[in-house]
């Protein structure tokens, strides 16, 4: 089974790979990024972190703006269907830190699995402020029968591992700053607004569960039962591995498998090629554009 056309262009020659270049910063990130780190190493803690608030809100803010010229184009000269997918995600970005081609990405492969008849409910796990939730729970509701299962600490990340960081610099990845503990938070209050206020999603199809994803993940594994879509976005090594380790098999043939964070940070991309190597699973890996790659389960 394919993902659509829109994701198919993303697709890179090869079985997984280390060396595989899936992920390139734009040049506006790399300034910003050259930037923040020079203010950090001057700057009172305090003013540098008004100063990356409101540079990232900024950013995001002009990310959501540009789309809205894809979203004129689809609407003055698309089809139906893609009208419907830029509006929808359009409509998610301010609450998401994934990105419109992530989003994008997520949307294809949800939207294909519908299609197809790929058995089995969306999961996500790493909630965030619940964007990408919000978007694949919205596609979840054109078939009746599938649930949306969300795993969150609500309590931002944990702390990394010494599996997270790269060998030759104490770096965790290609984020802009480090990602303490308690970064990326969504609180459950925000998500539950999200999801059941601002898209009147229905509580009896959408469940949220709260907790470290080594306590909860065990428990609701044999819940779940079938998924079409797992999308892990964890960040670091045993999050990662943790949720392939649980959810993995429960994973329809045919269905998704997406990791956002594989080009983004080194403990996670380790995670998912142990996994793999492990398994003896050799798939095609395709970038989403924007550090996050996605597979489809071998049938």
């Amino acid at each position: 089974m394919k993902v659509s056309s829109q994701v198919d262009t993303l697709e890179v020659a090869g079985e997984h790979s280390d060396g595989m270049a899936v992920f390139q910063r734009s040049s506006l990130v790399k300034s910003m990024k050259s930037v923040l780190v020079s203010a950090q190493s001057f700057l009172p803690k305090a003013l540098y972190e008004s100063l990356y608030k409101y540079s990232f809100r900024g950013y995001k803010e002009m990310l959501h703006l540009s789309y809205a010229r894809h979203l004129a184009y689809e609407m003055a000269f698309g089809n139906p269907a893609g009208r419907t997918r830029v509006k929808l995600v359009r409509r998610v970005m301010p609450y998401s830190l994934v990105g419109s081609s992530g989003l994008e990405a997520t949307y294809d492969a949800a939207t294909a699995v519908i299609d197809q008849g790929v058995p089995g409910d969306f999961v996500e796990c790493g909630v965030a402020q619940g964007g990408c939730s919000a978007l694949m729970a919205t596609i979840a509701k054109r078939d009746p029968k599938r649930k949306m299962w969300l795993f969150d600490s609500f309590q931002g990340l944990p702390d990394p591992t010494a599996e997270d960081f790269c060998e030759t610099e104490q770096v965790t990845g290609q984020h802009i700053r480090p990602l303490p503990r308690g970064s990326c938070l969504g609180t459950r209050g925000e998500v539950d607004n999200l999801l059941f206020r601002e898209f009147g999603l229905n509580r009896d199809s959408v469940s949220l569960v709260e907790g470290w994803f080594q306590d909860t993940l065990p428990v609701y594994r044999d819940r779940i039962g079938a998924i079409a879509v797992l999308r892990i976005d964890g960040d670091w090594y045993e999050s990662t591995l943790c949720c392939l380790h649980n959810l993995y098999d429960r994973v329809s043939p045919g269905g998704f498998i997406i990791i956002d964070d594989y080009g983004s940070c080194f403990g996670c991309k380790k995670a998912v090629h142990e996994f793999l190597d492990r398994e003896g699973v050799k798939v095609r890996l395709i970038p989403d554009g924007r550090g996050g790659v996605l597979f489809s389960k071998p049938v």
